[in-house]
């Protein structure tokens, strides 16, 4: 028995949460920034080649502690890396060495490997601060040896400060900041929904409401093939050629964006509202391989997925998977009711009930996910 004078400590599950806010760099600091980055990619391609270099010649492993003691040796070499705060460069040679755990932990598991490559100018864009090397004053972020850049902050920092990582997207700034925090526990709405994805409607539910598929890629797919065949109209190198590139990653960024937005704002709906909240266990990588890819990546359910999952955890609320097979080929009832893809109405000789085929399908994956949640109990 712990006597009462001992305290009680309470194990407070935390989570983390990332904000990303547009930075506002001076001509000089982007300037700076750029010969961060590119120190940076060297340092990253340099300590790969060391890597392959030390098990090819010597049959070696260099961790990341190793390479990491090299720094001093590499500032007295190259002046110029002794401006980079030394945090910066330490997470370059991390993500090396997350890089290469990957890699190993692939090859294990028998999945396709697909070693560390080397960085090209641009498929670097980043760079991290650990929580003590970077604060927040006013309208500024504050960077350890960089100094401030003015930063536009669209909401409210909850939580205790983590990494935050600087990159560049499209010739814009941001900064995407890790917190750490306790998540808040929404009330309860004693409802529960069941959904039933779709690529006619983004989603229909068990109440028999509808949310419409707003195709993002589709509505721009015209620009997007104007913008790639001016890509491939110059000359490989050009600046002509880099710029045409921009154009067609703003545009990809663009969709990206909206669909983003979309998904964000449903699944806090979906979250706010339902206490228990059934799903199917799609097998969308699977789907991106039929005559329909274009469409389901369009879609991108499982980013939407992934939202309802650590919204919900977040707040105290139930999300259930059940086995999509036979979903829409089934009745409330429990009869059996074959429909081919075009057939959208719904019709049971054995109940008589009449309805949309979607409907009947969110009805159907809610009522597994409480059958579901039944067994559980038992």
């Amino acid at each position: 028995m712990l006597e009462e004078k001992h305290k009680a400590f309470l194990l407070v599950k935390m989570a983390k949460k990332l904000y990303k806010f547009r930075l506002y760099p001076n001509q000089e600091q982007v300037t700076k920034l750029h010969s961060w980055l590119g120190m940076s990619r060297e340092l990253y391609n340099a300590a790969l080649q060391e890597r392959i270099g030390a098990w090819k010649e010597r049959r070696i492993s260099i961790s990341y502690p190793d390479q990491n003691k090299s720094l001093t040796e590499v500032k007295q070499i190259r002046p110029e890396f002794a401006t980079v705060n030394s945090h910066v460069l330490q997470d370059t040679l991390q993500k090396l060495d997350k890089s290469f755990k990957a890699f190993f932990r692939r090859v294990k598991s028998g999945e396709k490997a697909g070693f560390p490559r080397f960085k090209g100018k641009n498929r670097f864009n980043s760079f991290s601060f650990p929580n003590t090397r970077y604060k927040i004053t006013g309208k500024h972020l504050d960077l350890s040896r960089f100094g401030k850049i003015k930063m536009k902050q669209d909401c409210e920092i909850i939580g205790e400060l983590k990494t935050a990582t600087i990159k560049e997207s499209c010739g814009k700034w941001y900064v995407s900041i890790v917190v750490e925090f306790t998540p808040k526990v929404l009330p309860k709405t004693n409802q529960q929904i069941g959904l039933d994805v779709g690529l006619k409607t983004f989603l229909t539910d068990s109440e028999g409401k509808t949310v419409s598929n707003e195709r993002y890629a589709e509505r721009l797919q015209k620009k997007v093939r104007m913008a790639q065949r001016r890509v491939a109209r110059r000359q490989k190198g050009s600046n002509g050629r880099r710029e045409a590139v921009l154009l067609l990653k703003k545009i990809h960024e663009r969709i990206f964006n909206q669909r983003n937005y979309f998904q964000h704002n449903l699944s806090t709906e979906l979250v706010k509202d339902y206490d228990l909240i059934a799903i199917e266990k799609l097998n969308i990588k699977g789907l991106t391989k039929g005559m329909l890819a274009k469409q389901v990546l369009d879609a991108s359910w499982s980013s939407f997925f992934q939202m309802l999952r650590y919204k919900a955890e977040n707040a105290g609320k139930k999300l259930i998977e059940v086995n999509p097979n036979g979903t829409s080929q089934t009745c409330i009832c429990g009869a059996n009711v074959p429909k081919i893809l075009s057939q959208r109405w719904h019709q049971c000789d054995a109940c008589s009930i009449e309805c949309d085929r979607d409907f009947m399908s969110a009805r159907v994956v809610l009522q597994r996910a409480l059958n579901q949640s039944v067994q559980t109990l038992t």
